[in-house]
């Protein structure tokens, strides 16, 4: 299976190379370009090392074969691709191997052994039949640790994969989205061509897979971008407009909330929350998209009814919460009220107990809320107190503590609203909420 596109420039080419021989392996390649020659002796070491993987300790192989390519990366690199053609039983082992070859590589790797790596694994990932998810995922691995040193490469044959009528493989999306968590800042000057294309193939994204895919992508460059925002004076990239960058996301982030949002696939929902929080939190910046964005809100927070994904729910509220506070951003009164209100029911519920990782993110998301409006949310804290319920109590009484914990410079000045919360309650005789009124 070979890349449909025909374009030959560019650093990758996604057009069909020509056929070739090697001539000292006497056996013929399936893509790519002719290699360099490779040593008989390396040849026959690296085939007797891997001839023996169900034997032997695979990772005592893998250093042994990593450990030649420290003098022979091309030879080695060449034994592993006509191997990854010809041995469909071993081949995710295989590819587990020219990963950790790979990674030591320090971008001397000849053109065509390049290109014909890209293509092969990127045949792998796309093969509908033939290739287990064990070799997708691994091929998908090796062309992100390919992309350390070869980054504009692998981006431009990925992009190849991106363009209408055919729609997309899973993998692509998958890799694409690996790419911008392993290297954040190399991704920023693709996202505008990236997103645009992804966009121009959303009508073709149907089935619930796909559209897991879709979302795990903009999920992981809104991260990318974020960190950009937040990091720029360590990027090559100028500053000026950096901003723009988050309008390449309202295009999906619109589609996601207007299409995707009744789905009932509980993999495909989850997804959807960790796409918007990160979509969210970014889109936030731009004061045009603010209203969009607050509209959302209440869904998001219906999904905790669901009592299935609350602690992506939890996670997408604190991102979008830490850059309302940090950029003192006010959120609507009902919104504000709403979350304050989700949250609390969460963590005093009975019905199911808390993970200790939701539990701390919940309180995390409180004390985020007390940076953005410290008197709104210690007010409801205090209207929690007059209800005559000892988990409600206990629950205001102890998020009143991490406020003053927290030492927020926000709160310095609204102790004395805390203090009149807590006196409120001085004459509970109930013995759990009077330990709480004590610590």
């Amino acid at each position: 299976m070979t890349p449909t596109s025909t374009r030959r420039q560019g650093p990758a080419t996604c057009g069909r190379k020509r056929r070739c021989w090697t001539k000292t392996t006497n056996s013929r390649c399936s893509y790519g370009t002719c290699t360099s020659l490779t040593s008989p002796s390396v040849y026959n070491e690296v085939v007797s090392l891997l001839a023996h993987m169900d034997d032997q300790d695979k990772d005592k192989i893998a250093l042994r074969i990593a450990c030649i390519a420290e003098t022979k990366l091309a030879s080695v690199v060449t034994v592993l691709l006509e191997k990854l053609q010809l041995d469909e039983q071993n081949r995710v082992d295989i590819y587990c191997i020219l990963e950790k070859v790979l990674q030591q590589d320090t971008g001397d790797l000849e053109r065509g052994l390049l290109n014909k790596t890209i293509t092969l694994a990127l045949n792998h990932m796309r093969e509908t039949q033939e290739a287990t998810n064990e070799v997708k995922v691994a091929a998908s691995n090796t062309l992100v640790t390919l992309a350390r040193c070869y980054f504009d490469h692998v981006m431009s044959e990925l992009l190849c994969h991106l363009k209408p009528p055919k729609r997309s493989e899973e993998f692509v999306l998958i890799t694409l989205g690996n790419l911008s968590s392993a290297y954040a800042f190399k991704c920023i000057p693709f996202v505008r061509i990236t997103l645009n294309a992804m966009f121009s193939m959303l009508e073709l994204v149907n089935d619930s897979r796909m559209r897991q895919a879709f979302c795990g992508v903009l999920e992981k460059w809104s991260r990318a971008v974020k960190l950009f925002l937040t990091n720029w004076e360590k990027c090559p990239f100028p500053i000026a407009g950096e901003l723009r960058l988050c309008n390449h996301f309202l295009p999906m982030y619109s589609h996601v909330t207007s299409n995707w949002l009744t789905c009932e696939e509980p993999e495909l929902k989850q997804a959807i929350i960790k796409a918007l929080g990160a979509m969210m939190s970014l889109l936030l910046h731009k004061e045009e998209y603010r209203d969009q964005i607050f509209e959302t809100i209440s869904w998001l927070l219906e999904q905790y009814k669901e009592d299935t994904h609350v602690f992506h729910i939890t996670k997408s509220l604190s991102q979008l919460l830490e850059v309302s506070g940090e950029h003192k951003i006010p959120l609507p009164k009902g919104e504000f009220r709403a979350i304050c209100s989700a949250l609390h029911k969460q963590i005093c519920s009975q019905a199911k107990p808390l993970s200790t990782e939701n539990h701390a993110e919940l309180v995390h998301c409180i004390i985020l809320l007390a940076r953005s409006s410290p008197e709104d949310l210690i007010a409801f804290l205090h209207s929690q107190l007059k209800i005559k319920n000892e988990a409600v109590c206990v629950t205001s009484l102890n998020l009143l503590r991490a406020i003053v914990d927290a030492d927020l410079p926000e709160t310095g000045d609204k102790k004395y609203l805390i203090v009149k919360a807590v006196k409120s309650t001085l004459g509970d005789q109930n013995a759990t909420v009077r330990v709480c009124v004590e610590q």
